[in-house]
């Protein structure tokens, strides 16, 4: 670089300081390098900035929150999450699904989205949606459940049908249905129970009982007895006369059979 250029460079920066400095001519030391530091080049720059503090000033003091360094940290955030609507305790939230989901789930859920710091509004949102969430999958599988025992009654009448009959001698309405079809335990009992119950009569009737009975047919005694029973039992008495068939013929068959036992 020629003296000449290096020259020029010393001029314009010796410039450049002057401009820079000149508006602050007659302060102190102190307060001149403060407004170096700041960066104000001009008196223009340091007024601006005042107008904005003066808006800043004019929030209420209880909408600023000093925002701590450390966003992680849980107990700094407090205030903040405070602010945006959390709740004082996990037991505060509002519940928008209803008291029957109000189990040990929610609460732990709603114990996580403290911790988060989630607010009150956010969580009902996410439970709502979660919800919603639900509900599509349960109608998905529902359709498709519908969908494939379509198929296979189309497929397989008589099959239907034989499930069917045997549904309607073992008195199983839709509630039990439901309940076996979705694994209830006591609905499953209490079908087992009466299916053992069709089965051991019809066996003792036909003296081939099954193992671990007593071995013996059906006494002309105990057949008459069995069929005053039924002839008591208004369920029973109402599936005997249905109109329908699939639903009549096995409490017909029944019948005969135990008449059978009972005129030996």
């Amino acid at each position: 670089m020629s003296d000449e250029e290096s020259a020029e460079d010393t001029a314009k920066a010796e410039d450049q300081s002057v401009t820079q400095t000149s508006w602050t001519e007659g302060f102190d030391d102190d307060l001149s390098g403060y407004i170096e530091n700041k960066g104000f080049e001009s008196a223009a720059t340091l007024a601006e900035s005042y107008r904005n503090l003066e808006k800043l000033h004019g929030v209420p003091a209880d909408k600023l929150v000093a925002w701590p360094s450390d966003t992680t940290d849980r107990e700094s955030m407090v205030k903040i999450y405070e602010r945006m609507g959390m709740p004082g305790d996990a037991g505060e939230y509002t519940n928008v699904l209803g008291e029957e989901f109000n189990d040990d789930t929610f609460r732990n859920i709603a114990a996580k989205a403290h911790e988060l710091g989630l607010g009150d509004s956010q969580f009902q949102g996410l439970q709502e949606i979660v919800a919603q969430q639900a509900e599509a999958e349960r109608n998905a599988i529902e359709e498709r459940t519908a969908a494939d025992f379509d198929a296979w009654k189309s497929s397989n009448e008589t099959g239907f049908n034989n499930a069917a009959r045997l549904m309607a001698d073992m008195g199983v309405d839709e509630a039990g249905l439901e309940g076996l079809l979705s694994g209830d335990k006591t609905s499953m009992y209490d079908f087992l129970a009466k299916l053992a119950e069709r089965t051991n009569e019809a066996e003792v009737i036909h003296g081939e009982p099954a193992e671990g009975s007593s071995g013996f047919a059906m006494t002309p005694a105990a057949a008459k007895a069995k069929i005053a029973e039924l002839q008591g039992d208004a369920d029973f008495m109402a599936k005997y006369h249905s109109k329908i068939l699939s639903i009549r013929e096995p409490a017909i068959a029944r019948m005969t059979r135990l008449h059978e036992a009972a005129s030996k």
